[in-house]
């Protein structure tokens, strides 16, 4: 899942920034942002939504771009945030209902 995941956003980041190839660095990064997510609320520490979000605040702050571009990072940023955390959410709940999902039922038993 990881593996389309990271082409799914390498291809967006392609539309925004119209560039083309693969940047290993922001596909670890995405990945090991899931694994931290995944691993927290796996183990219901919610919090570390909160602290997820001030990490990326944090190292947002540091960014200058003109206007334009400015408006494209933010737009990308956001979305990816939002779907990186939307991926989270989702490995979760087929984690703790892997049993009540009728394909992965079929799967295990």
């Amino acid at each position: 899942m990881e593996i389309l995941v990271a082409f799914v956003f390498a291809m967006i980041a392609q539309i925004f920034y119209k560039k083309v190839g693969l940047n290993f660095k922001s596909i670890f990064k995405g990945v090991a942002e899931r694994l931290f997510l995944t691993i927290a609320l796996v183990h219901d520490l919610t919090s570390a939504l909160t602290f997820f979000s001030a990490l990326k605040l944090a190292t947002r702050l540091k960014h200058k771009e003109a206007d334009d571009e400015h408006n494209k990072f933010n737009d990308y940023y956001l979305m990816g945030n939002l779907a990186s955390v939307t991926v989270a959410i989702l490995y979760v709940y087929v984690y703790k209902n892997f049993d009540a999902i009728p394909l992965f039922y079929k799967l295990s038993h």
